[in-house]
Parts: C-alpha cells; structure tokens; sequence
C-alpha cells in the first residue's frame, strides 16, 4: 500500500493568437493522469489548460499550479510574436504574472518557441546587424532566464515578398514547407522538421540512467541556446544539438524558397483562401493565415539554409536564484511528437504554382513504419514526463521510470488525425 499521492499540477498554455495550430493536445495525452510508485510513494500528473485571460487574472500562481508548460508552434512562437508587438497595460501584466510565479517556486517548461517566448536573443559579437524580429524577442521576452536562445538568421516567410534575402529565413525555413513525407512502403505521412540524434549529458538526474550517448528527438524549427559565462544560478546542459550540423548534411539539408507572387499574388490568395474556409467550414479569423499559405508562385533559390548549431546547447535546466527555487526547463526540440528513421529530404518540383500549403520539401524513403505506430510516436514522451517531474520538484531519485507505451483510443486518434495524411489540403494544412 502506498503512503500517499503527490499530484503535480501543471497547468499548459493553450493560447493560439494567430489561427496557427499547435501541438498543446499532445501533453495532456502524455502527463493527464500518468502515474508511478517509487518506494511506496505515488506520484500522478494533472494537466489543466490555462489561457491569457487566466493569467492576466492571476489564476496562474503556486497555490493551483505547479508548472506552467508552453508548447511551441502557434501556441510559444505565435504568442513570442504577438506579445512582442503589444505594449498595453494587459501584457505588462501577462509577462508579470508569469514572472511573479516563477519567483514564487512555480516551475516553467518551454517547448521550441516557449523557449523564445521566456529568453533574450543571443546576438554573436561578430554580426553586423540584427534584425527587427531579433530585437523583439530580445527586447519583449518574459526576461527572468539568464539563458538566451541562438539563431544566426531568423525573420518569418510573412515578410518575404519584401525580403532581398530568402535565406535570411534561417530556420523557420523548416517550418510551414513540407509536402507530406514517403514511407518505403508508399504511406504517405505528415513529418515536418528532421528528427535529429541529439548528444545526451549524463550529469543530471533526466538522463543520468540512460543508457545511450544520443538520443533521436524531433526538431522543427527551434533555435539554439547559449549560456552566459557568468551568471548567479545552477544551470545544467542536459542535451546539445550533434556535432555535424544537420542543415549541412545532404540528407538533411534544404534550399531557400522565395515568394514572387507580390501583391497581385495575395490578392489572388485572399479569394482563394475565402473559397477554402466556405467549403471546410472554417473560421475567417484565419483568414491571414491561408492567405499566406495559398500565396503563389514561389521558386527555389540556389541558397541552402546554414543553421550554425554545431555542438550547441539544446535542452539546459536552470534554478531561479532565491529562497523558492523556481525551476525552469528550456527544450528547444519537440519530445512530444513522433520520429522516424532513415530516408532524405528532396526539394518539389517547381510548376509555377507553388505555394506554402503545398509545401517546398518532402521527406522521401523513409523506413516502413511499425505496426501500431508506438515506437515512433511515444519514442521520448518518457523525457516529457522526466522533465515536468523535475520541474515540479519531484525528487531526483523518484523521476518517472523509462518506459514503452501502450495504445489508447487517444493515441490512436492522434495516428489517424495527425500523422497519416488522409490527401486532402485540409488535412495538410491542420498538420502544417
């Protein structure tokens, strides 16, 4: 019989601000309800979702919740960019509400752009010039890491009908351009990012019993993060992106693709796009974003992105330096989400209609999937569940064990929804 059960609340930002989708429904599937024994203790998660209005009302504060989780796509990036743009009394308080937990003992687990929602812009001495989306999230993150995220280019392809550069994209480039990905058994699925083998530390309690040096986790467009040489709190580098940089390795690597459709092209987009959401049955208010997914034509340019993340820090733990000892955890890869083996990335075919909704690279080649999907799909949902336990202050030797799943109606619903492509636009654009 157990003595009793630690619940570690967690709450999860579930806030969308452009339309863009976003992978939140994948964390209460993975913590909701998950529970383990360690020595007759019994420790259970319980996922709720949190909203701007609740944490500008204060509802997000250590007597109901242990952890804030901030997943990345359009909940952490779509709320980096929003936020850095808005300067009302409301976000102030957002970002002080957020801030305040944290000083209080709350824990905070940024997943890919909840990393660059939470941290400054690392700028290299070298670099001449920044640039206005590098500014922002300097200038407009939450500020109460001392750790800094890394990309060497970054602007958004919103901006590239008035870009000179098309490579200045840098790795969004990854983001919003995949056609749905072949299996060598000629399935068809959605399989965005490259899942990368990233070089694993052993000298903290996430992964000090692993057994291997790497470990292959999805990434899909998250940047890089750099550590100040002196800071005031205990920081831990838990894991660093593979010595060979993945956007130079022919497998891996892809071109810049640059807009030439110009303003007659979105106006084109808008009627188009107008179509769309009558026929589907959608909502106009992401009317800009299928404007921007519909927009053509778009032409591949001789220019590969250059990523710069060589042996850089990945995901990295930090304390926050006071009596309460908030714990933040910083996973600029997406452990949540499915991997695969094997295959290569192609460039499509330019046929002068090219458009992001269609997509710009396909994965092809890539190993036949197994039979019920478990091993791709939950292959690091155990580092999710590491990583909230010692956020929310589990003790080191009473983390969550590595373990294998086993199917559920939940996870058989995300197989059919969110990793076949069933061949209609619809369903690419959802997966996108």
């Amino acid at each position: 019989m157990t003595k009793h059960t630690k619940i570690i609340r967690i709450a999860v930002l579930a806030e969308e601000p452009l339309g863009w989708p976003s992978g939140k429904h994948y964390f209460p599937i993975i913590l909701n309800d998950y529970s383990w024994t360690v020595n007759n203790k019994r420790y259970l998660f319980s996922t709720q979702y949190i909203y701007d209005k609740d944490i500008i009302h204060g509802k997000l504060n250590t007597n109901k919740y242990d952890v804030l989780l901030v997943p990345g796509g359009g909940v952490g990036d779509a709320e980096a960019i929003v936020k850095s743009f808005n300067f009302s009394r409301k976000v102030r308080r957002w970002r002080k509400n957020i801030k305040t937990f944290i000083e209080e003992g709350g824990g905070y687990i940024g997943i890919c752009g909840g990393v660059t929602l939470f941290t400054g812009f690392h700028r290299e001495k070298d670099k001449k010039n920044i640039s206005f989306f590098e500014k922002h999230f300097n200038e407009k993150s939450i500020g109460i890491s001392c750790v800094k995220h890394y990309y060497n280019k970054i602007t958004f392809r919103f901006l590239l009908p008035f870009q000179k550069n098309p490579d200045e994209i840098g790795a969004i480039s990854y983001v919003f351009s995949f056609a749905p990905g072949k299996t060598k058994d000629k399935k068809f699925i959605h399989c965005a990012g490259v899942p990368v083998d990233f070089r694993i530390l052993k000298n903290n309690p996430i992964f000090s019993d692993y057994k291997k040096d790497t470990l292959r986790i999805r990434w899909w467009g998250g940047p890089a993060l750099k550590i100040p040489k002196n800071n005031n709190r205990e920081i831990k580098i838990l894991a660093r992106y593979p010595k060979n940089d993945f956007s130079t390795d022919s497998k891996t690597s892809i071109f810049a693709w640059r807009y030439e459709g110009g303003f007659y092209g979105l106006i084109r987009s808008l009627f188009k796009s107008l179509k769309f959401i009558k026929k589907n049955d959608g909502s106009l208010k992401n009317l800009l974003m299928y404007i921007y997914y519909f927009a053509t034509p778009w032409k591949k340019t001789d220019k590969k992105i250059d990523l710069d993340f060589s042996d850089r820090p990945s995901i990295v733990t930090e304390i926050y330096p006071n009596n309460k000892k908030g714990r933040i955890v910083l996973c600029t890869s997406h452990p949540e989400y499915m991997v695969w083996w094997e295959g290569f990335i192609d460039e499509v075919e330019e046929n002068g209609e090219n458009c992001v909704a269609d997509g710009f690279h396909r994965w092809n080649d890539i190993k036949s999937l197994s039979k019920d999907l478990l091993k791709e799909l939950t292959y690091t949902w155990w580092v999710v569940r590491r990583l909230s336990a010692w956020c929310g202050k589990v003790p080191d030797k009473d983390l969550p064990p590595i373990s294998k799943e086993t199917s559920t109606d939940e996870i058989k619903k995300i197989i059919r929804q969110n990793i076949f492509w069933d061949g209609t636009l619809k369903n690419q654009i959802k997966n996108i």
